[in-house]
């Protein structure tokens, strides 16, 4: 069996993939908390749309999550990109600007200064903790911290 750890390939690191990425994972999070919500949510079923509207109102409310979250990722991965090249340094301050851009677009989108203006502080913030932590936030001792010895499963070795 092989380990997949060993295959680690390095990741390109240009800014076309690094926002294409940003882009892609954010769309695809955005349309499953939207799956979530239209579920959660009371969608009317009308005898003249029938099941079909049902399906289209879901697929509507997926698609508005799936824009909002799409274009804050892609913000936030170009605003760290462009603060990237113009600083030329990689560091905590690149993830904060993303952090700003990324928070912003959500104020547009929600149409509120006062919330853009808060949750690009609170991207910046967390942002600039990931980076400092150096990306290996964990949570409580005891989980995956190597001193709790990892348990065999059917068929892997270890």
């Amino acid at each position: 069996m092989r380990n997949v750890r060993e295959d680690v390939q390095e990741r390109p690191d240009d800014a076309v993939f690094r926002i294409g990425t940003a882009l892609t994972s954010s769309i695809v999070a955005g349309a499953a908390l939207g799956a979530v919500k239209a579920t959660w949510s009371n969608i009317k079923i009308t005898k003249a749309g029938g099941r079909s509207s049902a399906l289209l109102q879901v697929v509507k409310v997926m698609g508005d999550y799936a824009a909002t979250f799409g274009s804050a990722g892609a913000a936030f991965a170009a605003g760290d990109v462009i603060a990237e090249s113009f600083r030329d340094r990689k560091d905590i301050f690149n993830g904060a600007f993303g952090g700003l851009a990324g928070g912003l677009v959500l104020g547009i989108r929600a149409g509120k200064i006062s919330f853009g203006l808060g949750a690009a502080a609170a991207l910046a913030a967390a942002s600039m903790g990931v980076e400092v932590s150096g990306g290996r936030m964990r949570g409580p001792s005891g989980f995956g911290d190597g001193a709790v010895p990892n348990k065999k499963f059917i068929g892997e070795e270890i």
